[in-house]
């Protein structure tokens, strides 16, 4: 369960990157789940599965929800184009779980 205090300790994307691969090893739900950190990026993806997020933040500060997709679902994903900006650390970590949600439906129905 997300505190509120929690979110108050995810300043930067790396602090993010802790923070979600914490949950993941706790709750992960049998999806395997990656969260990795690189030069200020968290990608999220799991194996299997075609689509992804990667999370940065702009110049100003402002958190930046990308949707990532792998067209051969070989692993390799790029940016779609579908981004979100929001200055709100709850936005961010509500558009995750969305995205763990999605992915949790979809196993329920193959």
């Amino acid at each position: 369960m997300l505190r509120p205090e929690d979110v108050e300790t995810i300043l930067t994307t790396h602090d993010l990157s802790v923070f979600l691969l914490d949950m993941v090893k706790k709750d992960d739900r049998d999806l395997k789940i990656d969260v990795d950190y690189e030069s200020g990026e968290v990608f999220i993806n799991c194996p299997g599965f075609s689509n992804g997020l990667s999370v940065t933040t702009d110049p100003f500060g402002v958190w930046v929800i990308n949707e990532t997709i792998s067209k051969d679902n070989d692993g390799i994903f790029t940016q779609s184009g579908n981004h979100h900006k929001t200055e709100r650390t709850m936005t961010v970590l509500r558009a995750v779980a969305n995205w763990i949600r999605d992915l949790e439906d979809s196993t329920r129905h193959t």
